[in-house]
This record gives structure tokens, sequence and C-alpha cells, in this order.
């Protein structure tokens, strides 16, 4: 834990109330995973973002790396109910995977101005597809 509380930026602030808000961000992060399939890596970048002095390139990658675990847990779930449909889903896997290879590779390469806007953006329409919908 204490590695974890050195790696946080509080600015001089106590660093143990900052570190429950984490975990119960990151809590919240993994719920809103679960409950929609999406929203939680969201959470984890602002956070991250918010908490650490991490560039935005890092907070992405963390964040990649966080949701897997979280994405399969809820995938294992979904799956036992039958609500997985396989069937878009070989559709989709290749597409997916190449396109994060392609992102991974280029994200040095653009402008984090540019990468804000990109996030920023697909954050709006995002929450106001789901509102209208």
């Amino acid at each position: 834990m204490y590695k974890i509380l050195d790696k946080l930026n509080f600015k001089g602030k106590k660093r143990l109330p900052y570190f429950f808000l984490f975990c119960v961000a990151s809590f919240l992060g993994g719920a809103l995973n679960g409950f929609v399939g999406t929203g939680g890596g969201i959470i984890f970048v602002f956070l991250l973002t918010l908490l650490t002095e991490n560039e935005k390139k890092d907070s992405y990658a963390t964040t990649l790396a966080a949701i897997i675990p979280i994405s399969l847990v809820g995938s294992i779930s979904y799956f036992s109910e039958g609500s997985v449909d396989f069937e878009l889903l070989r559709g989709a896997y290749l597409p997916a995977i190449l396109g994060g290879v392609l992102g991974a590779l280029l994200v040095d390469k653009l402008r984090l101005k540019f990468l804000n806007l990109l996030f920023g953006g697909l954050v709006i329409y995002s929450g106001i597809t789901m509102l209208v919908r």
C-alpha cells in the first residue's frame, strides 16, 4: 500500500483520505464497467491524471492494463448468463486488436492536445448518445 501512496501526488495533503478516495473511485469505475460494459476506463484515466504526475499517455496505458482483468471478470459473469454474442465477437476481434496495435504505435507521434480533444470528444459524444437513447 505504501508504494501506491508514494506514487499518488497529493501536493502535501494528507495522503490516506486521498488514497481512500482513489479506492472508492476505482471501485465505482469497476462497477460501472460491469454494469454497462464501458465507463470504467474514463474514470480511471481521469483519476490517474488528477491524482498522479503521470503523463496522459502513461495514464492511458495504465488504464488499459487495469481494464483487462476488470473486463475479464465482467465478461465471465455475462457469459455465464448467456448474454455474450459470439458471432459478433468473432467479427470484432481482429479489427479491434489491429486498432489497438495501431493506436499504441501512434500515441507517441500524436500531440497531447489532439489526444485530449479526441478523448474528451468521445466522452461527451458517448454521454449524449446514452442520454438520448
